[in-house]
């Protein structure tokens, strides 16, 4: 049985609820989403499709529909294709989305803007999975270590810190191959690439400069647990990879190509590309930094206020690569409790909802989206529910923004990627832990009394 089977369901019900076949001019996918171009935008019925199983929730951008389902977006694409006769697109590439849709690039600040996001959620979502699972057990062993159940010399914690530590570790490798099939390059140059930036010999030799040919100078760095570097890298070797590709004869491409771009892409990586690109990733996550720090609880407050926004538009992935360097430069991150501040509060007011609304199918939503969102999984009940009802909009930004005063007045700790606010809170069981739960807990108990306040009812929309 094929995957997409788990999709049949979608599949039979998804083009008849976006106003039939011949509504859609043009239907195809990227990363996550489902994306369908429809003519009449009056025809979708938005909320019967946030009820769809497997939909994590739904935006327009212009005349496109665009249908979240998460990792496992091309079976359900290649499902609803089989069942109502479209012929299969290849998945997106942002970089020619302008030309797809429109004849010609699009350069326009807001295009540019989506197709940055875009390629960070491209780089990064697949490999989230490698990061989680390591985060999750440092949070194991530094709960165990905390509690005295085991001793943080033994052979036992050597060895699963050591195995913790390894997505953090090789973070370059892991994104430059994403970043390969990303700018659609060989990913495994690309991760050869990766690996080079983070060889023994080379971090060895940290602080040091050679003259390469006596005339290229190159200082050698750590470039363990960085980000930009590798992206910067495995992005210029896509360019040469293009060039060669149009010069380089067929019968010793296989040979040459991969030869050539990896030597011109080492050289001009080491020499140019990865210092700017460590410098790049050190000075947003200590202005960051410095910003939270300086606006105190302040910080804490607008981070969490805005979250919901960033969620809407996607942007919370910009914030992976600065959470990576935190974690590499002081050994936690500080947005990740702002996070469960809002997600905190989103599940409080889904839940209210279940236990107000009049409505059966608003009710079901609100305990499903309200649980799911509890353990982390927080886009179904954001484009579920709190985008459609202004007082739980308000409500959400309230609670988030009273948690995030906590997070931010204590500089809250947590010690990897996860789920918030519970779905990994191994991973904030530090010396600020009492806080975490100071400041989730109030999140949801002021959107509560917002909701209470302003009189929710699930007829206003």
């Amino acid at each position: 049985m094929g995957k997409s089977n788990s999709f049949q369901e979608l599949a039979e019900h998804m083009v008849e609820l976006l106003g039939g076949k011949s509504n859609i001019s043009y239907f195809t996918h990227c990363v996550t989403r489902l994306r369908f171009t429809v003519k009449d935008k009056g025809l979708v019925r938005t909320s019967d499709v946030a009820g769809l199983p497997g939909v994590m929730g739904s935006q327009w951008v212009g005349d496109q529909f665009q249908v979240i389902i998460g990792s496992a977006v091309a079976d359900a694409y290649a499902a609803i294709c089989s069942h109502d006769g479209f012929t299969e697109e290849a998945p997106i590439d942002e970089n020619l989305d302008g030309a797809r849709f429109g004849g010609k690039r699009n350069f326009s600040p807001k295009h540019i803007g989506d197709l940055f996001l875009d390629t960070l959620s491209g780089i990064f979502a697949p490999f989230i999975p490698a990061i989680v699972c390591c985060g999750l057990l440092q949070g194991v062993m530094y709960s165990l270590q905390t509690f005295g159940l085991l001793d943080p010399t033994s052979t036992e914690y050597n060895f699963f810190f050591t195995c913790a530590a390894t997505s953090f570790y090789f973070m370059p490798v892991l994104i430059a191959f994403s970043a390969g099939n990303r700018f659609k390059c060989n990913p495994y140059v690309a991760a050869a690439l990766g690996a080079v930036l983070i060889h023994p010999t080379f971090v060895g030799m940290a602080g040091e400069t050679i003259q390469l040919f006596g005339l290229i100078p190159i200082t050698f760095a750590s470039y363990a647990s960085t980000v930009v570097p590798a992206i910067l890298t495995v992005y210029f070797m896509s360019w040469i990879e293009k060039g060669l590709k149009r010069v380089v004869p067929h019968m010793i491409d296989i040979i040459v190509t991969p030869f050539v771009s990896f030597i011109l892409s080492a050289i001009v990586g080491f020499a140019l590309l990865a210092p700017i690109g460590n410098l790049i990733g050190t000075f947003v996550a200590e202005g960051i930094l410095w910003l939270y720090t300086m606006l105190g609880p302040i910080g804490g407050a607008v981070c969490a206020a805005v979250y919901p926004f960033m969620l809407a538009t996607g942007m919370q992935v910009a914030m992976s690569p600065i959470t990576v360097q935190n974690l590499a430069t002081l050994g936690y991150d500080f947005i990740y409790p702002c996070t469960a501040a809002s997600n905190a509060a989103m599940a409080a007011c889904a839940l209210y909802i279940f236990f107000k609304a009049k409505n059966d199918s608003v009710k079901a939503l609100g305990s499903s989206t309200g649980i799911t969102a509890l353990i982390g999984v927080t886009e179904p009940v954001f484009f579920g529910l709190i985008a459609r009802y202004k007082k739980a909009l308000v409500a959400t930004v309230v609670g988030g923004a009273a948690g995030g005063l906590v997070m931010g007045a204590f500089t809250v700790q947590y010690l990897s990627f996860g789920f918030v606010p519970f779905g990994t809170i191994v991973l904030a069981m530090t010396e600020t832990f009492p806080y975490y739960l100071i400041g989730v807990c109030l999140a949801m108990v002021v959107a509560v009394i917002v909701m209470h306040v302003l009189k929710f009812d699930d007829e206003e929309k």
